[in-house]
């Protein structure tokens, strides 16, 4: 304490006092002594500063860990800043290495907090921290459902996925996940972020490991977002570019499910991820060899295609790119797609591969079309040959129409030729001048005469040219050329000018014409400019010039320069007119004719006037007829048309007949110019609007389309309707163009050939008018196809489905029969309607309405105007007088809109003339749609008159199924949605219409409707069958109010019915009869063996299945009569069992199955066959409780062919085990025998009377008498193997169907039946011992009786067992006595009966009047409460429970598990319950000496255990179970002082703490819920382990909590069973316990546990307790209780695997203390006793090897004299070696290198060699006295031994140095003794091991003649001298030296 100050001697004085511990808490709390407290350390233990320091902040940090288990953080951080320690730091190492889930995440939740503090160089350790704990942390949610734990999960597919089972997940922690490789995290970090959508998983992620996932989920349509987002700015729009992917199936069908659970927040932040995320081609590789849908790979390529991202294996492929881009409708981007900066493959590629196809094809049109200029400049090396000239051609053609000059198509056109001429150029243009002509036109620098020239070639700008002298292909050229260059001329050259050219017309004055450019110009200047196009004069000559003579010729008068602008010249010379349409039409200029149309319509009358436009469209229509032979005039016209907005198919129509006639005329020979006269009188007149011309033409172009028609057929063989449509519709057009009756000969052809759907396609498609088409089908020559075409045209549905826009609109959309045109349909109306009819017929519709809006009241006249005319608009013009009249004018509009069918108009004449109310009416008209097939009208009337009423959702309900056929979805949320209407009250105020709104209303209607429409509105049963599917799906009449038919069961009776050829008709259904149908039907189907169709329709219909399955098993014998020749009665008893079983499944009834088994039954000769089956059937009489006659008749037969039989030959047992006998062959009765749980295993329960209730026995008529001895014999073994098999009622009915004489009553056997009825009126109190028949008295009294009862010793047991009745009885008077001496009689007439029968049930009824006795209860009590037989047990005290235990165990056969849980209780409240008295002397001596029913449990523990050994291993889990509830209900909390007596304990008790549980027990219960175990766990658990779990799956848990069950129970979420907790708080009663008695309970628990698991041998289980009982260690090291560790120690008697305790206990000086109580722990137990002793010895060995002291104290404590004598041999052995090393050492030292060991080692005489020599010395004096004491003779002869040799080579030491003699080699000892060591040294060397050798060694060194070996051989021993000279006698070979020897021995002997 040097150099302390005043204040710290003060504290340091205050520490002594305390541990070490304690110490560096308190300074790390306070922070002001850090340095004093490590100063203190080193003081205290020898340590140096480093140490010290150490020491202190582990310390520390241990504290901080325990303080953060129990959440003080802010504490930990004061701590943690007091010790500078960075608290960042410290809290990520800790969470790191933790895998405790709550206790890691609330370190991290810590960390967040004080990272805004944290520092810089920590900042990036944290984020890679977190990220790694967000990852783990999102895994083990993963894993945890409903608070459980899966098994294993796997990640991704194929060989790289990764398998992560349930303890990999617990055991995992964020130090070990960072180590883990990248590629494991991504692939798991991306799985889990598509189950959790936590971005923040994606740092781990990677765009590959995204992409790959999305493909093997087949997530299509995040794939094509992703590709969009990332290749494109701005996502294009889906609706307009990928219709594909959006239609309405396509996306049923295939994606909906991928953008499942994606919200639009996700998906948004999806984008941004894909943004940053490019897509590589090795991504895109990816997809073609993934195991994803073909519609995935389809949608990702298809959308990269859009982008020009084209799979390699698609390049070449032109077909898979167009049709890609077809999909997304991106074909006509093709260009804009092709060249974007992502594209895969050029537009220039795309284009080749379009040219080599269109080439490969001959598609050379589409070629000029499609492929423009895209290729000029592509490489086509890689392109066929014979593609590549072709392509090349055409670009060269291309390459021409670009050029922009003359001079630059020069080279283009050269190409051309060289291209088409391929290697032969020259020759190519040699045969065709005129390209040469045109290359010199086009060429600036040659002339035209130069291919007359002498030069050999012509020279152009680019390439050379042969001159091949043309003049002899070109000689009208070569003419000028030789007038040209004549230099003999008579004139000279000049240009010829237009002047010129003018001037020789004649009656032409050019100098008039043209004066005025001729005065005006110069001569210069006049031809200076070279004009765009060459004349032939201006080829002539570069330098031509008009001479003065020919300006002379001309007037001199100056005329000034014409000019449109002048004035004068307009008034003199102008022509005044507008450029009006026509003129530009004429101009072929159509754009500009409506642009001038348009302009001067809004100029005059500032709009478009119809009557303008029609005029127009006249004149255009006139010119285009004038002119019909100009096609390009006709088309200006038509275009004109059009573009003013007028329809041009009449111009168009017009000018294709005047084509087809002009065609035709001139094809039959008319010449062009007479045909053309021919169509232009035609157009002429047509123009003026000549009908007869119409007519006529109308009659040309039938005769001709008629004619192309056949011409047509002929040639082909066939007629092809597309044809004849496409050529006929030029004529239908001009007919109804022109209001002419439509051709008909086209017509009559197919109906002279029959060709009747010819005929009707032909008149539906170009829309014929009905009548017409009715009248033309009656010429058919088969009236058959008449009719049927009438009939099909009239009664034809035209329906046809509709937008919803259709819908909404208020045309009728079925108000015609057909497409055809029914204006023209015959309506005779009756009586007085028909003035009124003819008033409106034939009148415009608008007509109509007017006329009805004279009368005096408007909405009747245009009600009965609709009806008349059935036009329901007239009905909603109606409704505009009478809005709220919906009733009346929704029924009128309804039928207006419907045909004029009888039945419509009965109804509507009932209708008004019954008065139905308007609900009535509604139902009626309703009904009559659907009847009609209206459907559509009903829902368009809906919509319109009552869009806000419920019956509009019935009415789409039905017309979507009906009508579109969509049994989907939608069609299921109407009804659904129309259903919640039904069944809501509604407020009959808020609608004008109450029927609507009336419950009942809605649900009649609904039924009839429903009704209607599954009978006349389906034409096929498997619309209606999904049609009641949907019904069914909705429960559909379920809770209605009025009666509704069951559309479940209908439902499945269709698709029942459909699975076969015979379909039930459903609408028979909803008739009276419908049962007689359905009987009907099914006897069809079990006729045609359809058996479980007619069986499961008889079931859902109520019907009888008897006939039916009598039908099938019938049908089903025959079969295997026709399989078989003859069929074996083996098989016939199969059968029947199959067939009963069979029936029973079905319900057959008891009659109909008894009578049809019985049948069959009779065909059986074979008694054991006729017993098995008579069996069967008798199973029917007992399952159905019948008696009766017929029942003993069949009883008889069965047993009488039971008594025919050999013995043994008959399985008998109960029906389950005797049916699977048969099932299976009757083969191995072992495997029957073990089916399902044997009745002899089930307790006895039933009484008496019961028996003989059940069994009837009363009531059998029919009884037989047996009177063979041999027939009495049989029948007895019967019954009693019945009574074994527990088969009571069968055993007596048996004895009661049969009986015996008189005479053979009272022969030995008795019947079993009376023996057990004796034993049962014995038991229940009915018959006294003393009344019992005399038969059985008989049977009681016999001698070999008495000898058995008096072997077994039950006689006497049952007299000691009363002991109990006696003491309750001891007051009592003399009768009670008597009334147990009763008894006792009772319980040994028991016993003697079951003896004597043997019969199990009798010893088992003994049992339980044996169990009454000793608990003082009667007979019929225990047999009522047996199921709770272990509460017997609790009613006796003492040693008696023992016995009473094993006699309920066994009797009732208790289960294992319940016999554990037993037994675990009861030594759980023997560990307990002495620790809860206060004044017990258990407490105060604490001598660990349990009872248990009187027995002491550490010595007798075993014979507990034997009482069910299959147990032991669930007892010892169970106690397992028991002290994690014990120690989680007292928490023990950790000792802060050391006592001031290291021995004494008893001082360490602390607060108890009982937890919360336990203070709130009831609110628990009420919280729990109960689990699929039975067991009760808290509601508030999520996460739970089972205790009892920790036993059987320790390696499921953590590497640190696996080890011990102490560590687990610090988990907050660990959960102990409710039944264990309560057991647990019943013993304990709320009791409060020190923390030293919490020990001592958790130690004997363990050690008992310990106990059962040993006995067992269950060794995971001995494992779990070795690993609890080293955590329980810790806490009681912690404590200092030593005595309890000693306790645990010598209970759990595992000393090797307890090593660590005999060390805690060494460290802390208590080995003697060990000592002195051990054998006091132990008690009377040699063995164990025996086991610690070794135990101990074994540590010391092998943990403390060096501390040989204790050693040999603990074994001579121990009397154990050979252990510490070999402790004491070891270390002189030690020494030696030591030695023999240092004399190496020094060897070595001397030696030269390389260093080689010598012969001999040499020692030196110095302290340490003398020391060492003496101390080994020592150690062998004292281990030879050790084996002596302890008997080991041999040992302690050899250690003396040692001990001489070591003081031998003490000895040596005087001639220092001398050799080492110890630890030699035979060898080099006796070279030692022959050569180096005197007489005596060599005797002392080999004494005790060696002694022939000795004196062989001996002989032969005397024989070397050494005298000083000599004499003292003499001198010390003469008689081996003496023994020498003999020997020498015999010696062969002798020598002189030998001989001298010999002689000087001689001679010293004398």
């Amino acid at each position: 304490m040097e150099g302390l100050n005043q204040n710290e001697k003060v504290i340091w004085s205050c520490w002594e006092e305390k541990s070490p511990r304690d110490v560096v808490r308190e300074a790390a709390a306070k922070g002001t002594h850090l340095t004093l407290a490590i100063k203190y350390l080193m003081e205290k233990n020898s340590w140096n500063e480093e140490s010290a320091r150490d020491w202190f902040i582990a310390e520390v940090k241990v504290w901080t860990v325990q303080l953060l288990l129990r959440k003080q953080i802010f504490k930990v951080l004061h701590v943690l800043s007091k010790v500078k320690i960075n608290p960042e730091e410290h809290l990520m190492s800790l969470a790191e290495t933790s895998s405790a889930i709550e206790y890691r995440d609330f370190l991290v939740e810590q960390l967040e907090k004080i990272s805004k503090d944290m520092l810089s160089e920590n900042i990036p350790k944290w984020l890679e921290f977190k990220r790694h704990w967000n990852l783990l942390r999102y895994l083990e949610k993963s894993f945890q459902i409903d608070g459980t734990y899966k098994q294993n999960k796997v990640f991704g597919t194929g060989k790289d996925r990764i398998f992560v089972n349930e303890s990999e997940v617990k055991a995992l922690t964020i130090e070990n996940i960072e180590k883990y490789p990248v590629s494991w995290k991504t692939k798991i970090a991306t799985a889990l972020f598509f189950q959790s959508f936590e971005f923040s998983l994606l740092e781990f992620s990677s765009p590959e490991e995204m992409w790959s996932y999305l493909i093997e989920k087949n997530k299509a349509m995040i794939l094509i977002r992703w590709i969009n987002v990332q290749l494109s700015e701005v996502v294009r729009d889906k609706n307009a570019r990928y219709n594909f992917f959006n239609n309405e199936s396509f996306v049923q069908k295939l994606l909906n499910v991928d953008t499942t659970g994606f919200d639009t927040k996700v998906l948004e932040n999806l984008d941004e991820i894909f943004r940053h995320w490019s897509i590589t081609h090795e991504m895109i590789a990816s997809v073609s060899v993934s195991k994803c849908y073909a519609y995935t790979k389809m949608c990702i390529y298809d959308t990269l295609c859009s982008y020009g991202i084209v799979n390699d294996d698609e390049r070449d492929d032109l077909y898979q790119i167009i049709s890609r881009l077809a999909h997304t409708q991106n074909l006509k981007l093709v260009d804009d797609i092709f060249t974007e900066s992502c594209s895969t493959i050029t537009k220039q590629h795309f284009y080749v591969q379009l040219a080599k196809y269109c080439v490969k094809n001959k598609l050379y049109k589409v070629l000029t079309m499609c492929v423009e200029g895209h290729i000029l400049d592509t490489d086509l090396s890689g392109v066929e040959q014979e593609a590549k000239d072709c392509i090349e051609l055409w670009l060269l053609f291309k390459s021409i129409e670009q050029t922009s000059d003359r001079q630059s198509h020069v080279l283009p056109v050269y190409k051309t030729c060289e291209q088409i001429a391929k290697d032969n150029i020259h020759d190519y243009i040699t045969a065709n001048p005129h390209l040469v002509l045109g290359m010199i036109l086009l060429e600036d620098s040659t002339k035209l005469f130069d291919i007359f020239s002498k030069e050999d070639y012509l020279h152009f700008t680019d390439f050379v040219l042969p001159n091949k002298i043309y003049k002899d292909k070109l000689p009208h050229l070569h003419s000028v050329y030789k007038k040209y260059s004549d230099l003999n001329q008579m004139y000279d050259s000049k240009d010829v000018n237009v002047y010129q050219l003018l001037s020789g017309y004649r009656g032409l004055d050019v100098s008039k014409i043209f004066e005025f450019q001729l005065i005006n110009q110069t001569t210069n200047n006049l031809f200076a400019d070279k004009p765009d196009r060459r004349s032939l004069g201006s080829l002539l000559s570069n330098d031509v010039d008009v001479k003065a003579a020919c300006i002379k010729a001309l007037s001199q008068k100056g005329t000034e320069m014409p000019d449109f602008a002048n004035e004068k010249l307009m008034k003199r010379f102008g022509y005044v007119a507008k450029l009006n349409h026509l003129y530009y039409l004429k101009q072929y200029r159509p754009c500009n004719a409506s642009q001038a149309f348009v302009a001067q319509q809004y100029q005059t009358y500032n709009r478009l006037q119809d009557k303008s436009i029609k005029s127009a469209c006249c004149e255009a229509h006139a010119l285009a007829l004038q002119n019909w032979s100009d096609p390009a005039l006709t088309a200006c016209a038509v275009s004109f048309v059009a573009m003013i907005g007028c329809n041009p198919t009449r111009c168009r129509v017009h000018v294709s007949a005047a084509n087809m006639i002009k065609n035709y005329l001139v094809r039959n020979g008319v010449s062009e110019e007479k045909a053309n006269k021919t169509v232009n009188e035609y157009m002429t007149k047509l123009i003026q609007s000549n009908d007869d011309v119409a007519k006529d033409i109308l009659k040309h172009l039938e005769e001709i389309t008629l004619h192309s028609l056949k011409v047509k057929q002929k040639n082909e063989g066939k007629l092809d309707m597309s044809f004849v449509l496409y050529e006929s519709q030029t004529m239908v057009k001009f007919a109804m163009l022109h209001n002419l009756p439509l051709p008909e000969m086209q017509l009559r052809e197919f109906i002279k050939t029959n060709s009747w759907f010819n005929f009707l396609l032909f008149g539906d498609v170009l829309r014929y008018p009905l009548q017409q088409m009715l009248h033309l089908s009656q010429e058919f020559e088969k009236r058959s196809y008449a009719e049927h075409l009438k009939h099909i045209m009239l009664h034809k549905n035209t329906e046809t489905d509709c937008s919803d826009k259709e819908l909404k609109s208020p045309t009728n959309g079925q108000r015609r029969l057909s497409r055809l045109n029914s204006v023209e349909i015959n309506i005779k109306p009756s009586g007085g309607l028909e003035g009124t009819f003819n008033a409106y017929l034939g009148r415009e519709l608008w007509e109509v309405a007017a006329a009805c809006h004279g009368p005096e009241d408007p909405p009747a006249a245009l009600l009965k105007a609709a009806d008349l005319c059935r036009e329901p608009l007239l009905v909603l013009i109606a409704s505009c007088y009478e809005p709220n009249a919906v009733d009346v004018l929704w029924a009128q509009w309804v039928l207006s809109s419907m045909g004029p069918t009888k039945r419509a108009s009965n109804d509507m004449q009932q209708i008004i003339g019954q008065q139905c109310s308007s609900a009535e009416q509604f139902q009626r008209v309703a009904e009559l749609c659907l009847y009609e097939g209206y459907i559509t009208t009903l829902h368009e009337s809906m919509i319109i008159f009552m869009p806000d009423s419920p019956l509009k959702l019935l009415t789409g309900f039905l017309y979507r199924c009906i009508r579109k056929h969509h049994f989907d979805l939608e069609s299921s949320k109407l009804l659904t949605s129309f259903i919640l209407h039904c069944q809501r009250k509604y407020s009959v105020e808020s609608n004008r219409l109450s029927w609507q709104m009336s419950k009942e209303f809605l649900q009649r209607v609904a039924v009839s409707l429903i009704k209607i429409a599954i009978s006349e509105n389906f034409d096929s049963a498997y619309h209606q069958r999904e049609f009641l599917r949907l019904l069914a799906k909705a429960e559909f009449g379920k809770d209605f109010l009025v009666p509704s038919p069951n559309f479940i069961t209908l439902f499945e009776i269709l698709k029942i019915s459909m699975e076969t050829s015979f379909v039930i008709n459903i609408s028979r259904m909803f008739e009276d009869d419908f049962k007689q149908h359905l009987c009907e039907s099914i006897d069809v189907y079990t006729s045609n063996r359809n058996y479980d169709v007619a069986l499961k329709i008889a079931k859902l219909s109520d019907l009888s299945i008897n006939k039916i399955l009598i039908a099938e098993w019938t049908d089903k014998y025959e079969m295997l009569l026709q399989k078989h020749d003859g069929i074996e009665e083996k098989d016939l008893t199969l059968f029947i069992a199959e067939c009963s079983e069979a029936f029973k499944r079905a319900g057959v009834t008891f009659k109909d199955a008894v009578d049809f088994l019985l049948d069959y039954s009779a065909k059986i000769k074979d008694p054991v066959q006729k017993f098995y089956s008579l069996k069967i059937i008798m199973n029917w009489f007992e399952e159905n409780l019948e008696y009766g006659r017929l029942r003993e008749e069949i009883e008889h037969s069965m047993w009488n062919a039971y008594f025919k039989t050999e013995p043994n030959s008959i399985f008998l047992n109960n029906y389950a085990n005797t049916l699977h006998f048969i099932a299976t062959g009757q083969k191995d009765r072992n495997v029957s025998n073990n089916i399902g749980s044997s009745n002899s295993e089930r307790p006895f329960s039933m009484t008496l009377n019961e028996i003989e209730v059940e069994s009837d026995v009363g009531n059998i008529e029919n009884t037989v008498l047996l009177e063979e001895p041999e027939a009495i014999d049989g029948w007895r073994k019967v019954i009693f193997q019945l009574l074994e098999l527990r088969l009571i009622v069968d055993a007596f009915r048996l004895s009661t169907l049969f009986k015996t004489q008189p005479e053979f009553r009272y022969r030995p056997p008795p019947c079993p039946v009376q023996i057990l009825r004796s034993s049962l009126k014995l038991a229940e109190g009915t018959c006294s011992p003393y009344e019992l028949p005399q038969e059985l008295r008989l049977v009681i009294s016999s001698p070999v009786l008495q000898n058995k009862l008096s072997i077994s010793g039950v006689s006497d047991a049952s007299f000691e067992e009363l002991v109990v009745i006696q003491e309750k009885q001891m007051n009592a008077p003399d009768s009670s006595h008597l009334a147990a001496r009763e008894e006792a009689d009772r319980l040994s007439a028991l016993d003697a009966l079951a003896v004597r029968s043997g019969l199990s049930l009798a010893k088992q009824v003994a049992s339980y009047f044996r169990i009454a006795l000793q608990i003082g209860w009667d007979y019929s009590s225990v047999l009522k409460y047996q199921n709770r037989a272990l509460d017997f047990i609790n009613f006796v005290s003492g040693r008696a429970r023992l016995s009473l235990a094993n006699l309920v165990f066994r009797t009732f056969n208790i289960p294992t598990k319940q016999v554990a849980e037993y037994l675990c209780r009861e030594m759980v409240a023997a560990i307990i319950s002495p620790h809860l008295v206060k004044t017990s002397t258990f407490r105060q001596k604490e001598h660990f000496q349990y009872t248990l029913w009187g027995y002491a449990i550490n010595s007798d523990i075993e014979m507990f255990l034997n009482m069910r050994p299959d147990a032991c291993s669930q007892i010892g889990r169970l106690i397992l179970d028991h002290l994690m509830a014990f120690q989680k209900i007292y928490k023990a909390t950790t000792v802060s002082r050391v006592p001031e007596n290291a021995l004494d304990d008893s001082c360490l008790d602390v607060e108890t703490l009982i937890d919360e549980e336990y203070q709130h027990v009831e609110g628990e219960e009420a919280g729990s819920v109960l689990t699929g175990e039975g067991t009760l766990l808290s509601a508030e658990t999520e996460s739970v382990y089972s205790v009892s779990t920790v036993y059987s799956a320790g390696n499921k848990l953590t590497r640190d909590s696996r080890r011990n069950l102490f560590d687990v129970i610090t988990r907050n979420n660990v959960h102990v069973r409710y039944e264990v907790k309560s057991n647990v708080r019943k013993i304990t009663k709320g009791a409060k316990l020190s923390s030293k008695q919490v020990n001592i309970i958790a130690i004997e628990l363990l050690v008992m546990a310990h106990e059962c698991f040993s006995c067992a041998c269950d060794t995971e289980g001995v494992a779990v307790t070795v690993r609890s009982a080293q955590a329980l260690t810790s806490r009681l090291l912690a404590a200092r209780s030593w005595r309890l560790m000693v306790r645990l120690l010598t209970g759990l008697a595992r000393y090797t695997e307890c090593a660590y305790i005999f060390q805690a206990l060494r460290d802390n000086h208590q080995f003697e203390y060990l000592l002195g109580q051990f054998d006091y722990m132990l008690g009377q137990q040699p063995d164990k006793i025996a086991e610690f002793k070794q135990g101990l010895l074994d540590f010391l060995k092998n943990h403390c090897p060096g501390d040989t002291d204790t050693y040999i104290m603990v074994a001579l404590h121990f009397n154990m004299y050979a252990e510490a004598a070999g402790v004491k041999k070891k270390q002189a052995l030690n020494l030696i070696e030591d030695l023999e090393k240092m004399a190496l050492d020094a060897a070595r030292l001397v030696s030269k290198k390389p260093f080689q060991p010598p012969t001999w080692l040499l020692i030196h005489d110095n302290t340490s060699t003398r020391l060492l020599l003496e101390t080994a010395l020592n150690h062998c004096t004292d281990a030879a006295e050790l084996y002596l004491q302890g008997g080991c003779t041999g040992f302690a002869g050899e250690m003396a031994a040692l001990a001489q040799q070591i003081a031998l080579q003490i000895s040596l030491l005087n001639a220092s140095p001398t050799r080492l003699i110890l630890n030699r080699t035979t060898e080099k000892t006796y070279r030692l003794v022959s050569e180096y060591l005197s007489f005596m040294e060599g005797l002392v060397l080999l004494s005790g091991r060696s002694g022939e050798a000795w004196r062989e060694l001996a002989y032969r060194r005397a024989l070397c003649n050494d005298q000083a070996y000599l004499r003292d051989m003499v001198a010390y021993r003469p008689d081996v001298a003496h023994d020498m000279l003999s020997r020498y006698k015999t010696e062969r070979n002798k020598t002189s030296v030998s001989q001298a020897a010999m002689t000087e021995l001689r001679n010293l002997c004398r």
